[in-house]
């Protein structure tokens, strides 16, 4: 069975069905793994989650859908329309999420069974291959890397941006999303491949490269948007490190 690990959607619905057509994906035959932030920032954040949920309803055995700190800010924003979190929902790609609700009179209308199944997804999954987790691993007090089943509901699973993870883990392969590469490691629109730690969140949002790994072949699969490289390259030094 191939395993099919896909970085950060972020709302790219024409991405991520290309992504599947070009990985040749086979349900029941293949295993599925969406590694979170589904929502935010792009376009289509409604179309991503509703195909997430079918493509998991499916094949609940095969596919794997997991939370990242946009699917938390979301669930987090929508529980407490007055609360804190709010605002940090609306800057980090709410406010396009929102719009991809609307219906064709304007008027915002998302699904209860939407927020069900974003309020219920895990943190974490781990098969022969890998653990697989949106941010990174738990560190100690000690710098000693925790194993996610520790404490599923840590932030780090969610939010981390370790550069000691990056550099210094050597443990079971963990495959992640959340950091976009070449913003803190490797190469711009490319998966970061180590032996110990792969990277798959090329930032489809702001590159337009939205990528999956298999595994355990490490074979890579990527689609692009057609954009003008100036323009895109502008857009890629005004963004935050927020992914």
């Amino acid at each position: 069975m191939r395993t099919l690990i896909v970085g950060d959607i972020h709302g790219k619905y024409d991405l991520f069905i290309r992504l599947l057509e070009e990985m040749d994906y086979s349900p029941g035959t293949d295993r599925l793994i969406l590694i979170g932030d589904l929502v935010d920032r792009g376009e289509n954040s409604s179309a991503v989650v509703a195909k997430a949920m079918e493509l998991k309803a499916a094949q609940p055995d095969h596919v794997v859908v997991l939370r990242g700190n946009h699917e938390a800010m979301m669930i987090n924003a929508l529980a407490q329309p007055s609360g804190e979190d709010v605002e940090l929902w609306y800057i980090n790609g709410g406010i396009e999420t929102l719009q991809s609700y609307l219906d064709e009179e304007g008027n915002l209308n998302i699904p209860e069974e939407h927020y069900e199944f974003l309020y219920h997804l895990p943190t974490w999954y781990e098969d022969d291959h890998a653990i697989y987790v949106h941010a990174g691993l738990i560190e100690d007090e000690e710098g000693q890397f925790l194993h996610p089943e520790v404490s599923p509901e840590h932030p780090s699973l969610l939010w981390s941006r370790s550069r000691h993870f990056f550099a210094e883990y050597t443990g079971k392969t963990v495959i992640f999303g959340h950091t976009i590469t070449g913003m803190l490691f490797g190469e711009r629109e490319k998966v970061w491949l180590r032996d110990h730690v792969i990277g798959i969140d090329t930032g489809a949002y702001l590159t337009g490269v939205l990528s999956a790994i298999e595994m355990p072949s490490r074979q890579v699969f990527s689609v692009r948007e057609e954009n003008d490289d100036e323009n895109s390259a502008k857009s890629w030094l005004r963004k935050t490190l927020w992914s």
